[in-house]
């Protein structure tokens, strides 16, 4: 096995491992197809400069999912929404306390050396 090959195994087991660092989310594409995924999440609500103590944003949300597991469920690969009067990518996770929060895909950077795709995520209201 190649070492590109093992990244790709690795990224996997522990991106798709619930015991470990992987979380539930639900990805729906622009026709409305959703799946149940499991991918790494971040939720942080208020970054720092820390040589000068200012916030530089105010909240940072992503996902790194598995390309193999996209396509197993017949997404394909997340793109970021530059159109916005069409309907976007769509990430759906719980927070610790159980609330669930939706979230439009931004920005996605595939990654087809170790088949993962990290998207870059923007609160979504549905309305």
């Amino acid at each position: 096995m190649s070492l590109r090959t093992q990244a790709a195994a690795d990224f996997r087991a522990i991106a798709e491992n619930t015991d470990e660092f992987g979380w539930p989310v639900t990805v729906t594409d622009p026709q409305g197809f959703e799946a149940a995924l499991t991918g790494l999440t971040t939720d942080v609500h208020a970054a720092m400069d820390p040589e000068t103590g200012q916030i530089i944003s105010g909240r940072t949300v992503s996902v790194a999912l598995s390309l193999a597991s996209l396509t197993a469920a017949h997404l394909g690969t997340p793109v970021g929404a530059s159109d916005t009067t069409k309907r976007p990518w769509l990430v759906r996770f719980d927070d610790l306390d159980g609330k669930e929060h939706t979230f439009a895909v931004m920005d996605a950077y595939p990654d087809r050396a170790i088949g993962a795709v990290v998207c870059v995520l923007e609160f979504y209201s549905i309305g």
